[in-house]
């Protein structure tokens, strides 16, 4: 078996010496003679002979370069290991590079024990080296001893992040770690062993079969460690921030909490030393107006796991408007719908009537949402005018009443009403029978199955459209539509007593609102997520556009959803930013609050953990497999190159004696 065959082609090198030594001549030597004059003249035949000279000078050049093709090329000796016999190894280094290594002093000892178990690998023993957090690194393939440099620089480069390990699932990883033929595996896991790292079933530690476990405890005992929970507006208090503080109360003395707002220090505050744990701190610091406002709450002076010292929240503050187009703005409809955007005390709509005139004198980009109570309304001119704005960004709402169930076609939407007997369908009563319950808008489908429908406008879900409701019939009640760089929702009911009951029904309002909520973009939810957690990348506005990380950097995307589109997975702390579509919002990215828990397994816990792995050796002793012989790899290159350099210094030696007895010969 050969480590990289085409080295073998060397080999053809062998010719040259052969070729050299048969290239030396061998001529007649002159000889005195007494007188040539009583000699007939005649031409001279000059005759050369090649033959093969100086044997062991020839044997060792040839030697050496068959010795250096060899040992390049890297072959494995093969031998049967008995069952039961100790074969080679592969030592798998797996170093934690959670956040809890950041406390001081615990990464160096890590650092140092994973370089002695690299110093320590010999003879036919290989390694390969694992940084472990929220996912799975390969530093280095596995080497042997003599490349065990490689892992040394590999690891003096490695750091520890900040988000966190499970124990369990690194365990259910080990499994793609394959061994060669006769290996046995020992994972050498090198970690603070902290007790929040434990999966939330003890079983899921259990090492696959055929693996040693070996813990390496790198964690500092006894150690305090104090950090910000959250940071928020008080709820009913506005302009008043509350940050909570939790962990040791030893961590306490001399600390002091600091808040900013937007990057700018709006107070701070000494901690007790006697305080309560946890703590919560209210700073009044006035109403940040309109807006999305980057809250951050610190402690200073950093501790020795600083990581956890501050914490990220937003603040979202908006009122967005919204114009509704009826054909009066004083009628039933009119009067529902402002009713029902007023209501919302988050967010805060501002909400105004207007004729359907208004869409051609408006600047619709003021609007974060139009609202149509029928599309029927919507002549040419304004139909042109808000199919423009949706398509640019916008969203809007249409419900089919009574002046659309007249025409052919949808006005913007450009959905197909249904003719002949399906449309005649649309005056019978009917009821929701499917409904998109992932839908934020529709989270509640027993009150939908509740509201009745007299009539309905029968129309075709154009190409591309998502049905969100049906009626019993199969018929679409409601669809959503992506037109261009915008948003359509179609509601085929419009808000009348005579049509349906949904005006009196509390899921009115909220229809309405988060609707019209959903179509604006007016979350004001704090978006926030944690350091080594997937995020959807569908969050950015119109569905692309760019992740900057608290540094500025672009966040890299990654593939593989489902759906066909990406993830970004945030690396750091703090704000990253979401700039698309002319927009740009924020999420408030923390560490994972297990890694600021220092409490480590004690060492019954330990001993539980390494005895699932002799359940799994004693089944596999008793198991088929178990008196099946495996095999041992030995490298042969040392060797090869150790003969090769032995030959290197015959050479010049027997060339040196056959040039000097070949001089003396000519004199």
């Amino acid at each position: 078996m050969w480590l990289a065959p085409w080295f073998l082609l060397g080999l053809v090198g062998i010719g040259l010496p052969v070729w050299l030594h048969r290239f030396a001549r061998q001529t007649d030597q002159k000889r005195p003679f007494a007188s040539l004059m009583f000699l007939e003249a005649s031409t001279i035949r000059r005759s050369r002979r090649h033959v093969l000279r100086y044997w062991l000078l020839l044997a060792a050049r040839v030697l050496l370069l068959v010795l250096l093709a060899l040992a390049f090329a890297g072959p494995l000796w093969r031998s049967v290991v008995p069952p039961g016999a100790a074969g080679a190894t592969l030592h798998v280094i797996v170093v934690d590079t959670s956040m809890s290594m950041q406390q001081t002093g615990t990464w160096d000892r890590a650092r140092e024990r994973a370089a002695s178990l690299i110093n320590q690998l010999k003879g036919a023993d290989r390694a390969m080296l694992i940084a472990a957090d929220h996912r799975l690194r390969v530093m280095h393939q596995p080497v042997f001893a003599a490349e065990a440099g490689a892992l040394q620089a590999q690891l003096a480069g490695l750091a520890p992040g900040t988000s966190r390990l499970d124990y369990g699932s690194l365990m259910a990883a080990t499994g793609a770690w394959g061994a060669g033929p006769g290996e046995q595996v020992v994972m050498h896991l090198v970690t603070d062993m902290q007790q929040s790292a434990s999966p939330l079933r003890f079983a899921d530690l259990r090492p696959p079969p055929g693996m040693k476990l070996d813990l390496i405890d790198v964690g500092a005992p006894d150690v305090t460690n104090l950090r910000v929970a959250d940071v928020a507006e008080a709820e009913r208090e506005p302009g008043t921030m509350l940050v909570r503080v939790e962990g040791d109360a030893a961590a306490l003395a001399g600390r002091t909490l600091v808040l900013e707002v937007n990057g700018v220090e709006k107070a701070r505050r000494a901690l007790k030393r006697d305080a309560t744990l946890p703590l919560v701190e209210r700073f009044t610091v006035g109403d940040p107006g309109v807006g999305e406002h980057r809250l951050t709450a610190r402690l200073e002076p950093a501790d020795s796991l600083p990581q956890d010292d501050a914490h990220y929240g937003l603040l979202r503050r908006v009122e967005p408007r919204v114009l509704v187009i009826a054909a009066s703005p004083d009628g039933d409809d009119a009067r529902y719908l402002l009713a029902a955007l007023q209501s919302l005390a988050s967010p805060r709509f501002t909400a105004e009537a207007a004729l359907p005139s208004a869409l051609s004198t408006r600047q619709l980009g003021d609007f974060a949402a139009v609202v149509v109570s029928d599309a029927g309304l919507l002549g040419k001119a304004a139909s042109d005018e808000l199919a423009k704005y949706v398509d640019g960004g916008g969203a809007a709402l249409l419900t089919l009443g009574e002046r659309a169930a007249q025409l052919s076609r949808v006005p913007v939407s450009n959905a197909r009403l249904a003719r002949g007997s399906a449309r005649d369908e649309g005056n019978q009563p009917a009821r929701v029978a499917e409904l998109e319950q992932s839908h934020t808008m529709l989270r509640e489908p027993g009150a939908w199955r509740r509201i009745r429908f007299f009539k309905h406008v029968p129309v075709e879900a154009p190409e591309g459209a998502r049905v969100l409701m049906r009626f019993e019939n199969g018929t679409p009640l409601m669809l959503e539509q992506t037109l261009g760089k915008g948003k359509l929702l179609l509601f085929a009911s419009p808000l009348d007593r005579q049509w349906n009951d949904l005006a009196i029904h509390p899921l009115f309002v909220r229809f309405v609102a988060e609707a019209t909520a959903y179509l604006a973009n007016a979350r004001t939810d704090a978006a926030a997520a944690t350091v080594g957690t997937a995020m959807d990348a569908g969050l950015l506005r119109g569905g692309g556009g760019q992740v900057f990380d608290p540094a500025g950097k672009r966040a890299s995307m990654l593939g593989g959803l489902a759906g066909g589109g990406a993830q970004w997975v945030p690396e750091m702390p703090g704000f990253y930013e979401l700039r698309a579509s002319g927009h740009s919002d924020y999420i408030a990215v923390n560490v994972d609050p297990r890694e600021s828990r220092l409490a480590r397994w004690d060492d019954a816990g330990r001993q539980r953990w390494l005895a699932l792995q002799d359940l799994e050796r004693t089944a596999a002793k008793t198991g088929p497999t178990s008196a099946v012989p495996g095999e041992r790899l030995f490298p042969l290159w040392f060797w090869l190159l150790f003969g090769a350099a032995i030959f290197a210094f015959m050479e010049p030696l027997l060339a040196n004696y056959y040039l000097n007895v070949r001089r003396e010969r000519s004199l």
